[in-house]
């Protein structure tokens, strides 16, 4: 079994026991000790088997050792289960992920970002919210085009014919401050290249990155140009 079949696994198996745990937990008072103590021992046994499988994919943390006493504190013991499966989970989804740690921050910052947007226009959310997403899964390509298309029609409902003359006028409704101006020019020009005009832009990592980024700082642009009322 590859390393990374063992990481999914691995995560499979950690996420099951805290789901487990968690009903166990919610009917603990009114199950019977014995029984309570049955299937504590149970999720224990599964956690070890995964804590000793754990040594295969990583020496740099490693899960508690947990021990299950028969008359003990079931309660207890269950508690801190959960507490060392959702460590487990979280150490293994950085080994999992395609992407580096800093780019899953910036990317978890811009999805919390455009919560706003999905109210406001719910297929521009759609486009944005999925190069996000294709982005997390190191689809750079894909995510490149949806951001794209994201930019360029954000960019196509700002007021003004020409792009000097949208931004301008972005300027005077203090919806966009001067030292980016020249970053929302270069956004319009890179998203044309990679979804309409240039057939060999194939993007980078932090290329399509930063473009994910344009598409959502140009959408809330626009959401609150709408919202402010500036006649377009």
């Amino acid at each position: 079994m590859s390393t990374g079949a063992k990481v999914n696994s691995l995560i499979k198996r950690f996420t099951e026991i805290k789901i487990q745990v968690s009903q166990v937990l919610s009917t603990a008072t009114s199950v019977d000790p014995y029984q309570l103590s049955v299937q504590t021992k149970a999720l224990v046994d599964s956690y070890e088997t995964g804590r000793n499988m754990f040594a295969t994919v990583s020496t740099d943390i490693f899960p508690a050792y947990l021990q299950h006493t028969p008359g003990g504190q079931q309660v207890g013991l269950l508690q801190q289960l959960s507490v060392e499966c959702a460590a487990a989970i979280g150490f293994l989804e950085t080994l999992s992920s395609p992407i580096s740690t800093s780019d899953k921050d910036k990317l978890e910052s811009l999805r919390h970002e455009i919560t706003s947007l999905e109210a406001f226009n719910g297929h521009l959310f759609t486009h944005v919210s999925g190069a996000i997403s294709e982005y997390e899964e190191a689809h750079y390509l894909a995510s490149a085009l949806l951001a794209g298309k994201s930019v360029i029609y954000a960019w196509e409902q700002f007021p003004g014919k020409t792009s000097e003359e949208k931004v301008s006028k972005l300027l005077q409704a203090k919806l966009l401050k001067e030292g980016l101006k020249e970053q929302f020019l270069r956004a319009e020009k890179k998203a044309r290249n990679y979804f309409t005009h240039d057939i060999s832009a194939i993007p980078q990592p932090q290329e399509a990155l930063a473009l994910v980024a344009d598409a959502c700082n140009l959408s809330m642009t626009l959401m609150r140009l709408k919202r402010s009322g500036t006649p377009s």
